[in-house]
């Protein structure tokens, strides 16, 4: 096929379906190490391209987070990559964009989006038979209905090209923040003991870990408010040593610009908003 043609999975083709199997979730294939943290359950292949599936966030008696919403987005993605589009566990999964908007915000002390379903639609490309990128669309649905849409893009690298690139170090001064106005400029925060962030291997800092420090700044820094919509893109991988930074700014309208850098490098970009 040629480079850059679309890859679908033909809906008669029941590849997608005859991959999943009647038991839960395994903790291995959404890239989690303890079963407690798997939230996604009941999956249904609906095409061989669209995947729907039951959440339960873990505390369904407080109000979730923006976070908690991306963290479900992300572990159907994951599933869905490996399990319908036959992506191989050797082979790397790597985040290049991610977005969250929330239908219309949580208010305190509302429990009811802790569960409901989340449904997520991919499209495929790639050359030579083998998808090398893939783009993701989602929805999460409420008892009082949408809660939220989502995007992802993703690329995939063979492990040996991976391991390749990871051990090349920046040479380019290009992303270098000029920025001199936000308001918070701090080491980024990592909560050994939220699962969340804590509960997912890597040797590199995550978005999931990205975004709920985000989410907790923006929130100290905005009381009363609840984060909105988040746009997250890589630009380079940011390693856990020395401490990335995070730095961020809410303006007086709620715009949200914020970034995470390393070696006066900037690493990850951060755009969304903030409601009351």
């Amino acid at each position: 096929m040629p480079t850059g043609s679309t890859e679908l999975l033909s809906p008669d083709n029941d590849t997608g379906r005859g991959k999943f199997s009647a038991g839960p979730v395994r903790a291995e294939e959404i890239h989690k190490s303890r079963p407690a943290n798997v939230w996604i359950h009941r999956t249904v292949a609906e095409t061989a391209h669209s995947l729907t599936a039951h959440f339960d966030l873990p505390d369904a008696s407080s109000s979730p987070r923006f976070v908690d919403f991306v963290e479900v987005q992300r572990q159907i993605g994951i599933l869905q990559a490996h399990c319908q589009l036959g992506v191989p566990e050797r082979d790397v999964f790597i985040l290049d964009k991610i977005s969250l908007r929330l239908v219309a915000p949580t208010a305190p002390g509302d429990a009811s989006s802790a569960r409901g379903i989340i449904r997520a639609h991919l499209v495929a490309t790639g050359g030579g038979g083998r998808s090398r990128s893939l783009t993701q669309y989602f929805s999460l649905e409420g008892a009082t209905g949408l809660i939220a849409v989502g995007k992802a893009a993703s690329s995939l690298l063979p492990r040996t090209v991976y391991e390749r690139i990871r051990r090349q170090s920046p040479t380019s001064t290009n992303g270098i923040s000029l920025r001199s106005n936000y308001t918070y400029s701090e080491p980024i925060r990592i909560d050994p003991d939220d699962p969340l962030v804590s509960d997912h291997p890597s040797d590199h800092l995550t978005a999931i870990q990205t975004i709920a420090d985000v989410e907790r700044v923006a929130l100290r820094q905005t009381p009363s408010t609840n984060v909105r919509s988040l746009k997250l893109t890589f630009q380079r991988y940011a390693e856990l040593e020395p401490s990335p930074t995070l730095r961020l700014k809410v303006s007086g309208t709620g715009r949200l610009v914020a970034e995470v850098t390393q070696h006066d490098i900037r690493r990850i970009k951060i755009t969304g908003s903030v409601t009351s």
